[in-house]
């Protein structure tokens, strides 16, 4: 097997690494809203008793927090491969003496003309995140606050609230430090971080 050969099995390996990835995600994405959405509407029958709040305070912010990082875990596969793919195919355009012939990856990575930056193909993934995190975990957290009941006192209600804020901030934390490595890998080029 010569180079150039070895160089087509791993971009093959690398794109269904990267299609497996997005199979992936959009898998943890469907079955996760219906888990969350299934919890938010038993969540609402019982919405006049302690249990309806414990659930959309806690238990929903819980299983969002599970599948934001699962599907997220996914986006990061398919930020690696596509990371190794662009110098696969640099190597290729040089070996076949095609150094102006576009390349997907590369040009994923490439400058937007309309919006100055690197990258902005990927950026979606990251506002789409953003937007999943408030309307999995901080909206039910909010939507809590109307149930409970009259037995169930402010206090009460104020405190669960913020030990359910804390285990939000930390997980926000926790997932901005994913998204340190996400941009290193989506705004390099292979062998640029080395």
């Amino acid at each position: 097997m010569t180079q150039d050969e070895l160089e087509v099995e791993q971009y093959q390996a690398l794109r269904a690494e990267i299609l497996r990835g997005m199979e992936d995600g959009n898998q943890v994405m469907s079955f996760g809203i219906a888990a969350v959405g299934f919890v938010i509407s038993a969540a609402f029958t019982l919405k006049d008793n302690v249990l309806g709040f414990l659930m959309l305070a806690l238990l929903v912010p819980s299983i969002s927090s599970l599948v934001l990082s699962l599907w997220f875990g996914a986006q990061e596969r398919v930020a690696r491969a596509s990371y190794f793919v662009t110098g696969i195919e640099a190597r290729l355009k040089i070996a076949i003496n095609a150094k102006a012939m576009p390349t997907w990856d590369i040009w994923l990575r490439s400058s937007s003309k309309k919006q100055n930056t690197h990258g902005h193909h990927f950026w979606n993934v990251e506002y789409s995140g953003i937007g999943l995190f408030l309307f999995l975990m901080v909206g039910p957290m909010l939507l809590s606050w109307m149930t409970g009941g009259p037995s169930l006192s402010p206090c009460f209600k104020i405190s669960t609230i913020s030990i359910g804020a804390v285990a939000v901030v930390l997980f926000l934390l926790w997932m901005i430090k994913r998204v340190h490595r996400w941009r290193n890998w989506l705004l390099s080029l292979f062998g640029d971080l080395e």
